[in-house]
């Protein structure tokens, strides 16, 4: 998928400086209608007195032949995985925000992922795809780090500004995930498919400006209290050594 998420970047990447360009799409062939995704089997490859066995199941260690269509159906489950960890994760992130606005951001995507999950779920129905329970063990780092960052810090404008650094982490996958999602979706001709896919491209890179314009706010505020913090040491190590001075 890493080929796909590049591609990803390279054709999105001015978008916020000039939204035009994102109709500036290469153009392909048309492709005719199609109405689902089936799992692809292994390339049968075996011919009389060849001795191959690649058209029956692989060899223990053996690689299966995947094809486009494999990659996509693998980035669905990986990102609906990934999507369902985050209802579970952003409730504990918006009580353990100090900023109101902060809170509301992460409430308000609590909602929005709810959205995310059901278009995913159409998806799955539209392509004729069997959901798979596998842990996407990105978003599962991704929300330990900010598990990590409501344990270690005091309820604070610092803490707010590391679980803005976590929140944006998250967006930044997801929006890699889901721009590479569509690009697949667009690549096997599955137009309603990537349309989908694109409104929810479009929504979570609309939260990661969100979340840029509260870090301004927030970041000025840990800054002002962390120089507070450094005044009040400062005056309290000078004040030892007055006292030093006595003896």
């Amino acid at each position: 998928m890493a080929q796909a998420i590049l591609l990803f970047f390279k054709t999105r990447k001015l978008k916020y400086t000039d939204m035009a360009t994102k109709t500036q799409t290469k153009t392909r062939p048309a492709k005719p209608a199609t109405s689902g995704i089936t799992a692809s089997s292994a390339s049968t490859n075996s011919s009389s007195g060849s001795g191959s066995s690649l058209g029956s199941m692989p060899a223990s260690g053996q690689k299966k032949q995947k094809t486009l269509k494999d990659l996509l159906e693998d980035g669905l489950h990986d990102t609906y995985n990934a999507e369902k960890q985050l209802l579970e994760a952003l409730p504990k992130m918006a009580e353990a925000a100090y900023n109101e606005e902060l809170e509301d951001a992460f409430t308000d995507h609590f909602e929005l992922t709810k959205k995310h999950v059901r278009r995913l779920e159409k998806i799955y129905n539209h392509l004729r795809i069997e959901k798979k329970d596998e842990t996407c063990e990105a978003m599962k780092g991704l929300i330990g780090e900010s598990e990590k960052i409501i344990e270690e810090y005091e309820e604070s404008p610092v803490r707010d500004s590391a679980l803005i650094i976590g929140a944006q982490k998250i967006e930044h996958y997801e929006i890699a995930a889901y721009g590479s999602l569509c690009e697949l979706a667009d690549v096997l001709g599955y137009s309603g498919v990537a349309d989908l896919l694109e409104r929810t491209l479009d929504e979570e890179e609309e939260t990661d400006q969100l979340l840029t314009r509260i870090a301004m706010d927030v970041n000025d505020e840990a800054y002002e209290t962390s120089e507070g913090r450094m005044d009040e040491e400062d005056e309290d190590e000078d004040e030892d050594d007055e006292e030093g001075k006595d003896y």
